[in-house]
């Protein structure tokens, strides 16, 4: 006789959480000048992962899992016009919204995490008392992000702000809201690039493509935004 359970336990707990998220309003994504109110649900509330990505490809930064994704292929026999798709570290911090009472992201390159560290631990011994406002100023290159105390609260947003103190964040959230995309659909971005699919990726079929477009920004699935360009992503 055939079950009708399908998951147990973790499992169950993580095809769960991820039939739920939708990436588009869990990444903070704002335009120079906008803020948002967090609370700092904890001082290690951020993890490090492995990013691909060549703007001047069209290929925005790629979460991947191993050397074996088409991009580190493309790095290793694409040549010159390819040389940029090289691995670096890319990072997720993850905060408690003041303003909608779930949980927030940013997503951040090295340069911007090290700023962005260097505030929560200033404030480590406070952070259940202290809402702040993660504030965006700039463009492009110059886009900076930082983390303002707010110094008093509205009486509404206190008691948002109290309501969030029993939060926490755990590994699977981190999973579930880093997605690598599956080889055919960062085989379709490299195709679209330029890159000899046929001949350096052959077990990838793409004669009845059914990956999402392209453009945008597809390891979150967010919707097309204005991209921020730091340092960390240009190859000088």
């Amino acid at each position: 006789m055939s079950s009708v359970i399908t998951a147990r336990g973790n499992k169950a707990k993580e095809n769960a959480i991820k039939d739920k998220l939708d990436l588009s309003k869990i990444y903070l994504r704002l335009k120079e000048g906008q803020s948002h109110k967090v609370r700092l649900l904890g001082v290690e509330d951020y993890v490090e992962y492995s990013a691909v990505g060549d703007f001047n490809l069209g290929i925005y930064n790629q979460a991947i899992s191993g050397q074996e994704s088409p991009l580190v292929v493309a790095f290793e026999k694409g040549g010159e016009e390819f040389s940029n798709l090289y691995t670096k570290s890319r990072y997720v911090f993850v905060f408690g919204s003041v303003e909608t009472g779930e949980l927030v992201a940013w997503d951040c390159s090295k340069t911007q995490a090290k700023n962005m560290i260097s505030t929560i631990d200033e404030y480590a011994e406070d952070v259940s008392e202290i809402a702040f406002n993660f504030k965006r100023t700039g463009t492009k290159t110059d886009t900076l992000y930082s983390l303002n105390p707010i110094i008093r609260l509205k009486a509404e947003d206190k008691e948002k702000f109290e309501a969030l103190k029993d939060l926490t964040v755990e590994d699977e959230y981190f999973e579930s809201i880093i997605k690598p995309n599956d080889a055919k659909f960062l085989a379709k971005l490299l195709k679209e690039a330029g890159f000899d699919v046929e001949t350096h990726l052959p077990h990838i079929d793409l004669s009845e493509d059914d990956s999402e477009d392209a453009k945008g920004e597809p390891n979150t699935g967010a919707p097309s935004v204005t991209i921020d360009i730091t340092d960390d992503d240009l190859p000088f």
